[in-house]
């Protein structure tokens, strides 16, 4: 059970569609993004980071930009979680792994075969599948910018986070398989 706080309190409106991602990190921290349309239109996103009790830890909202697909505004959501984690954390040596979020998943089919009742081998092999998939699309779009024959440095930084964290996630899959 998580203890909200005022930000979840005043975000929350219940005759507003909402689109949830939750996962809950190796060392139990959870992390909660919502987004939903307002009734004018404009995309609104609540993102949500527990400890392992569930006390907050941070909780903020945003505006985003109007007529946003929820999807996008999921995946900004996660990525705006991973910076609130990564500036709280205390100094990680480089070659340590980092606490990463896995992929955000918005099609419905593929939500609904992971809430079905699956055995913990079937997970892991999911959360497998899911880290090598995103490493190699991380690893193609990496290798499309060092092909090209200029490249914005926003855009470098972006996409090596990425594939950093790609690679992050592989090696946590694998250590939880050892465990």
């Amino acid at each position: 059970m998580r203890h909200r706080g005022a930000q979840f309190w005043l975000w929350t409106d219940n005759r507003l569609p909402l689109h949830i991602h939750e996962e809950v990190l190796s060392d139990g921290m959870q992390v909660e993004v919502r987004a939903r349309v307002s009734h004018e239109g404009v995309t609104q996103v609540f993102v949500g980071i527990y400890d392992d009790h569930g006390i907050m830890l941070c909780e903020e909202s945003h505006d985003r930009a109007r007529d946003e697909p929820y999807c996008d505004a999921l995946r900004w959501g996660a990525q705006r979680a991973g910076e609130i984690m990564a500036d709280t954390q205390g100094f990680v040596a480089p070659h340590r792994v980092q606490l990463t979020l896995g992929p955000v998943i918005t099609d419905e089919s593929v939500l609904a075969l992971r809430r079905m009742e699956m055995s913990e081998r079937e997970r892991f092999k999911l959360s497998c599948e899911d880290a090598w998939s995103e490493y190699l699309a991380a690893k193609a779009a990496m290798l499309n910018l060092m092909r090209a024959q200029k490249v914005d440095p926003k855009i470098w930084a972006d996409h090596k986070e990425r594939l950093k964290q790609a690679i992050d996630r592989r090696v946590c899959v694998q250590r939880a398989y050892f465990r």
